[in-house]
């Protein structure tokens, strides 16, 4: 009866084939993956970044685990933002992801939560947003998918879904209908 083995040449011939075209094909593939127009790759990634900037005057801070800039753009995990001007305003906002516009200098934020503060009002805002932009020619911030502001002056909380605070004037408002709790405190005998 014949036996149905190969010889050893023609064993080692033939996988040495296959690792030679199995080579060709990703070095024909990594030579070619300028052609491949799906692949979006960041211009770099920094880790633990801390950026700060003046901008018009404020002095800007960008804390961020991980960065990518793409197309003028960061693109932040854990993306941390404080504006502070000379006026006394201050912002602090923090949020799980955050994109910030090099050429704009606008901002915007997801789950974000923050603090305002007007030394000069001796006013105090706290918020907590879906999603925050901050649009830098206006200095306004715009607020979506749900907006808690607390002012903690009065014991108030004002609540709905979309709202903005101009940082100009100082004002806060709802844009869409909202409540508003307020808690007084007596004092006992």
């Amino acid at each position: 009866m014949p036996s149905s083995k190969l010889p050893k040449k023609t064993l080692c011939l033939l996988a040495v084939l296959i690792a030679a075209a199995a080579g060709g094909y990703y070095l024909w593939r990594d030579l070619h993956l300028s052609s491949l127009e799906n692949i979006k790759v960041p211009d770099i990634v920094v880790e633990n970044i801390e950026l700060e900037r003046v901008i018009d005057g404020k002095k800007w801070k960008l804390i961020s685990p991980r960065v990518e800039h793409k197309n003028n753009m960061l693109y932040g995990d854990s993306m941390d933002v404080t504006i502070s001007d000379p006026a006394g305003k201050y912002t602090q906002m923090y949020a799980d992801k955050g994109v910030f516009s090099r050429h704009s200098n606008d901002v915007i934020l997801t789950n974000a939560d923050g603090t305002m503060k007007e030394e000069a009002k001796n006013r105090v805002y706290d918020l907590r947003s879906g999603r925050a932009k901050y649009d830098s020619s206006a200095e306004k911030w715009y607020f979506k998918n749900g907006v808690t502001f607390a002012l903690t002056e009065n014991n108030t909380v004002i609540r709905g879904k979309s709202g903005y605070y101009d940082s100009k004037n100082g004002v806060c408002r709802l844009t869409e209908r909202g409540t508003v709790t307020w808690t007084t405190y007596t004092e006992e005998p």
